[in-house]
C-alpha cells in the first residue's frame, strides 16, 4: 500500500565520503584550519545519527551551518571569559575617575552618540535604566536579532566615543 511517501534509501559509503569531502571544502571557508576537523566530525555525526538512510542534502548543509555557529558562538563565549580574566588583571581606566568626572566623561560622550546617532544614544540610555532589550525591540517595529546587531554597533560607537576621549579599558 503507498501512501505517497518516498522510500528511504540506504546509506551508501560513496554518498558519505563526498558528503564529507564537501562539508570539508565548506568548512575550510569559514572556520580556522584547525578547527575543520572537529566541524567536520561533528556535523557528519549529527547526519549519521538520524538513521540509516541517505540523508537529505539540504538538511545535512543546515546542520553543518548550524555546527560552525557553535563553533563561533563557544569561540565568542570563551574569548569573552578570557577578556574578563585579563580585563580583572588591570585599572580600569574609568573606574580611576572620580564619580564626578566619571558622570561628566560618560554624560559627554552620550551626548556625542546623541548627536551622531539619536536612536543609539535614546536605546543605550533605556537599557541602562533598565528597559529589556526585547521591550525596545518592540517598540522599534524590529525583529530581535536585527535589534541586538543595532545595540551592539551602538555600544561599539560609545566605546569609540568614549576612546578618542582617552577612556579606555
Amino acid at each position: 500500500m503507498d501512501h505517497g511517501k518516498p522510500i528511504p534509501e540506504p546509506l551508501d559509503a560513496t554518498g558519505l565520503i563526498q558528503l564529507r569531502q564537501r562539508f570539508s571544502e565548506i568548512a575550510a571557508r569559514r572556520v580556522p584550519e584547525s578547527a575543520v576537523d572537529d566541524v567536520v566530525q561533528d556535523a557528519l555525526g549529527i547526519v549519521l545519527a538520524k538513521g540509516g538512510t541517505q540523508p537529505d542534502l539540504r538538511w545535512s548543509f543546515a546542520v553543518l551551518r548550524n555546527v560552525i555557529g557553535n563553533f563561533y558562538q563557544k569561540r565568542r563565549h570563551h574569548d569573552s571569559l578570557e577578556a574578563v580574566e585579563v580585563a580583572d588583571d588591570r585599572p580600569d581606566a574609568l573606574a580611576a575617575l572620580t564619580t564626578d568626572e566619571r558622570h561628566r566623561t560618560i554624560r559627554t560622550a552620550v551626548d556625542e552618540l546623541r548627536l551622531e546617532r539619536p536612536d543609539c544614544a535614546a536605546w543605550l540610555w533605556s537599557l541602562a535604566q533598565g528597559t529589556k532589550a526585547g521591550e525596545l525591540a518592540a517598540r522599534a517595529q524590529l525583529d530581535r536579532d536585527p535589534f541586538y546587531r543595532k545595540i551592539y554597533r551602538c555600544r561599539q560607537q560609545l566605546a569609540a566615543i568614549l576612546h578618542r576621549m582617552g577612556v579606555t579599558a
